[in-house]
């Protein structure tokens, strides 16, 4: 283990991250603290620190972990889960109270290449443990979803995440980003929020925050905003229809696209509550919070719901995977979510009805299928050595 012993220059900045608490009509923007920290090499990181500690909270440390897209020397992607596998041979003291930039910064830079006193050493990997309810060949995606919570909530999510969605989504949940699930206050009136990776944020993981007590819906809507907003071989209504760049993050809607990101977002509200009404084993009573900003179907927010779960469930019979999807979508326009107007702009179904009409609802991206190829294997008579030593560096 080391210590600390040299202090990098740093600058004081802030990030900005869009937050809309699901179920609240409260929305805005989030103003981070940050410090501009330079590495010894000169390379400059912004690095988000809480004002009243002088710390990075947590949060932030697993987000750089998990942001598998960034940190490796070569450019390559890194592998969280080898990383909370074993110990690097350079390990970080924790320091009382937490770490700063400054003391963060050289891990920071490359996360694979040292470890940081408990979070990404071999005591850490409690928080990233398997699925195991789930099918085998997805098991392993829970070691890339970092859970905060108590011990037995953290064993309820991953077991109502094993149940609703099944093993090819789980998959997909983590092929472009990491995920942190953590208990917190997702805003004013709301028990989640989904907070995803945006173009012009420091934040490149993704972070579902759930209120203490949270339900199965509470947890299933989320996880399906991941899932619209990640997977690229959705489309149609079960992709979300905001704008991605190339590497699947948001791009940010300036001033004079305020009714057309408004009118966005109650459409990916709609379908979200749509879905997610396809696939929990429970619904909500009182309903989910955007069943008062409909009128459709029913003089009252639980007639609504009640309404929606009938159409998504008939007879109680939930769904996953592209049966979800597709039920979703089939009955997307006859749901008192199509009326959904919680921003001003265009309600959910004349906004999908306007996008369908012009050709611009997503278009699903075919997953790329692995050719057969014929392996050729030579040997020289030596038995190569498998570089799995402890202190070996990490991918």
């Amino acid at each position: 283990m080391i210590s600390f012993n040299r202090k990098p220059k740093t600058r004081k900045g802030y990030d900005l991250i869009r937050v809309q608490p699901d179920g609240s009509l409260d929305t805005g923007m989030l103003r981070i603290p940050t410090v501009w920290v330079t590495a010894r090499n000169g390379q400059k990181f912004e690095i988000p620190v809480d004002p009243k500690t002088g710390k990075v909270p947590d949060l932030y440390i697993y987000a750089r972990l998990l942001d598998i897209h960034r940190g490796d020397r070569h450019g390559g992607k890194r592998n969280p889960k080898i990383d909370m596998q074993r110990d690097a041979e350079t390990m970080f003291t924790m320091p009382a109270g937490g770490f700063t930039p400054e003391q963060i910064v050289a891990w920071w830079q490359h996360p694979n290449e040292s470890d940081l006193e408990g979070f990404d050493d071999e005591g850490s990997a409690s928080v990233a443990r398997e699925l195991s309810d789930a099918a085998i060949t997805a098991r392993d995606v829970g070691k890339e979803i970092v859970m905060l919570m108590p011990e037995n909530e953290a064993a309820r999510a991953r077991k109502i995440l094993a149940a609703d969605f099944n093993a090819a989504e789980l998959k997909r949940a983590v092929k472009q980003f990491g995920l942190i699930i953590k208990e917190g206050n997702p805003g004013r009136g709301a028990n989640g929020v989904y907070v995803p990776v945006y173009e012009n944020s420091s934040l490149k993981t993704p972070v579902i925050i759930l209120r203490p007590g949270w339900s199965e819906e509470t947890l299933v809507h989320e996880f399906t905003h991941h899932l619209r907003h990640t997977d690229p071989t959705r489309g149609g209504l079960a992709r979300s229809p905001y704008h991605f760049n190339e590497g699947g993050e948001v791009k940010p809607y300036y001033r004079s696209q305020v009714r057309e990101f408004n009118s966005a977002s109650n459409l990916e509200e709609a379908c979200t509550v749509s879905e997610s009404y396809v696939r929990a084993s429970a619904i909500d009573s009182p309903p989910n919070g955007y069943y008062w900003k409909t009128k459709k179907h029913g003089d009252t927010p639980q007639a609504r719901s009640d309404h929606d779960r009938g159409l998504m469930a008939p007879e109680g019979k939930t769904a996953k995977g592209r049966r979800a999807e597709k039920r979703m979508a089939d009955n997307f326009e006859e749901t008192a979510m199509s009326g959904l107007k919680f921003r001003s702009g265009v309600n959910a179904g004349n906004y999908y009805k306007a996008r369908k009409d012009a050709g611009t609802m997503p278009k699903a991206v075919k997953p790329a299928r692995k050719k057969a190829t014929e392996t050729k294997i030579e040997t020289s008579g030596k038995v190569p050595v498998a570089a799995s030593r402890r202190g070996a560096k990490k991918r």
